[in-house]
This record gives C-alpha cells, sequence and structure tokens, in this order.
C-alpha cells in the first residue's frame, strides 16, 4: 500500500503522517516513510536526524538511487536519463522491502520495522539557481519502482498542489488531503480536488478535517470544499505541548477511528496499479513532446517496456 498525505503548507500534514505510521507500526506494520515536503518536519516528528549527506536530492545520494535502479536495464542509457516519469522496464532494481539494503545509505531508522527517507530542501549553493521540483525527480524514480506488496509507503508530500508539477499524483493508492476549517485551506482543498478530477484520480483523494473544534467546522470544511471528511482530527493541546518539549508523537495521539477510516481507504484503492501505470506511460508520452524533453534527454518513449509492465501487472 502506497498512500500520501497532502494539504496547505500548515494544515497539518505532516503530523498526521507521523501519526499515521505510528498507527502502522502500532499494528507491527513494516513502514517505508518518504518526507517529500522541503520543509523537513516528519523526521522530528518521529524523534530522528538525518544528516545531511542522505537526504535524497544530493546528487551523490540520488546519482546512487538511479544507478541501483536502472541496473540493466538498457532502455535507460545512463543515470542522466532518468525523467520523473521513467518506467520500471527489464533489467530494473524494483524495491520490494521497506529495509531493502540498497538503500541503506540514504535511509534512517525511524523507529518498529520503519525506515525513513527524507527528499531534502535547498543548500547554499542551489539559492536562485534550482527549482524544489527537480529535487523530487528522484523520489518520483523511486516511488515508480516500489512494489509494496508486504509492507506500507507513508509520503509526507510536497505542499498544496506541486504535486501535479509531474508525476507525485499518480504514485498512490491512496492521497489523504487535509483541511483546517479556514478559507485559506479549503480553497487548496478545493482547488488540489478540481485537479485530481482532470486528472483522473479523484477517487483516491480522501478529505480529513483538522484543528477541528465543533461542528461548525465540519460543516464549514463540507460547504467549501464540496467534499465530506471520511474524519476528523480534533484539536490536540497535548500533541501541541510535547512538539513544544521536543518530544516525538506517539501513537496514543492518534485516534483510532480516524486512523481505521483512512486505512480503509488505503487498502481498498478506487484505482488499480495498473490503471495508475497507464496513466503514468501517458504522462511520460505527454512529456516526450516537450521540447526541454527532447533537448536534454532526446526521445524517451524508448523507456517504455510494455512486456516488462505485463509481466508486473500480472
Amino acid at each position: 500500500m502506497k498512500i500520501a498525505f497532502v494539504g496547505k503548507g500548515g494544515s497539518g500534514k505532516s503530523t498526521l503522517t507521523a501519526l499515521y505510521i505510528r498507527h502502522l507500526q502500532a499494528q507491527g506494520r513494516k513502514v517505508m516513510a518518504i518526507d517529500a515536503d522541503l520543509n523537513m518536519n516528519l523526521a522530528g516528528l518521529l524523534g530522528v536526524t538525518v544528516p545531511q549527506d542522505r537526504v535524497l536530492a544530493a546528487p551523490p545520494v540520488a546519482d546512487a538511487i538511479r544507478t541501483h535502479l536502472r541496473g540493466t536495464n538498457d532502455r535507460i542509457p545512463d543515470i542522466t536519463k532518468f525523467l520523473p516519469t521513467t518506467p520500471p522496464g527489464a533489467g530494473s532494481n524494483i524495491i520490494r522491502r521497506h529495509d531493502d539494503p540498497a538503500l541503506a545509505f540514504c535511509s534512517v531508522d525511524a523507529g518498529p520495522g520503519t525506515q525513513l527517507l527524507t527528499v531534502g530542501t535547498y543548500d547554499s549553493e542551489g539559492i536562485g539557481q534550482t527549482c524544489y521540483h527537480s529535487h523530487l525527480f528522484v523520489a518520483e524514480n523511486m516511488l515508480s519502482h516500489i512494489a509494496a506488496d508486504d509492507f506500507d509507503v507513508v509520503c509526507d508530500m510536497v505542499a498544496g498542489t506541486d504535486a501535479f508539477a509531474y508525476s507525485l499524483h499518480l504514485q498512490f493508492d491512496a492521497i489523504v488531503l487535509i483541511a483546517e476549517p479556514t478559507p485559506e485551506s479549503a480553497e487548496v482543498c478545493a482547488l488540489y480536488m478540481n485537479l485530481s478530477r482532470d486528472s483522473g484520480i479523484d477517487s483516491l483523494v480522501h478529505l480529513v478535517a483538522n484543528k477541528v473544534a465543533d461542528d461548525d467546522d465540519i460543516t464549514f470544511i463540507r460547504e467549501r470544499t464540496g467534499a465530506d471528511p471520511i474524519g476528523a482530527l480534533p484539536l490536540l493541546p497535548a500533541l501541541k505541548k510535547a512538539r513544544q518539549r521536543g518530544e516525538a508523537v506517539t501513537a496514543a495521539m492518534a485516534p483510532a477511528a480516524l486512523m481505521q477510516a483512512i486505512d480503509d481507504k488505503a487498502r481498498t484503492p478506487a484505482i488499480s496499479a495498473r490503471a495508475r501505470m497507464e496513466k503514468l506511460l501517458a504522462l511520460h508520452e505527454t512529456l516526450n513532446g516537450k521540447q526541454w524533453v527532447k533537448l536534454a534527454y532526446g526521445d524517451v518513449m524508448g523507456q517504455i517496456d510494455d512486456n516488462f509492465m505485463k509481466g508486473e501487472a500480472a
């Protein structure tokens, strides 16, 4: 199962992500956690530290990841030809464990059965010269090469609607969209749902209300977004105080009913992994027609290995 938590910056998506990870840990599940938010809050919420030389976007780390993913797949001439939509093919190394030994150099132990990978943020050398979306490419490459059969992938997503820049919106079985009872948060959620409908993944998006004080807050969110939340998280003073003291979140802080509602949606996806891959390949074809792709990558349609895809789907 692969699940992402999204929402306006400050809506509580990192907190919800961490609470859900704690919920899975309490169930004895194996988890690959991915922090794709440039603010990198997930590590602190889980009580761990990620060394700078382990973030995915660091060039040596990104190169090593892509070298591993490429394997002997000769449809990818070299690792510089990975687009965010590049699919796996014959010879590619598929990630089938939450603690894949080949990724030990870029992951951090984040509690029972959990490995955390962090994309990273801007560094001093990249100020004024880089785009965060390019940092996310390596995470997108990893996600398309993961077969999460006996573990769960939980991603703290980039804020707002940035997931629609390339392929992140197509990489998950469920997307938890977090809404605060404020006009700004509701507006972002409504826009996210509109973009989800346009891209054909709206059935994978599930609204959760956060920082709810009363029924009026739920009504406000419902009216402003046009959707019914599958659950709600109230204001949690104990959690706020714990974070002010620098303490990690715990499983006891996670409301059982909400965690179960999220579980139910994530484990019964409305769109199959194969159907999502077909959308990813269609996006890959669209990118192939872009001038910047032609100049930097050449013709990338040869990266698609239909026989491999059929085999994986079987």
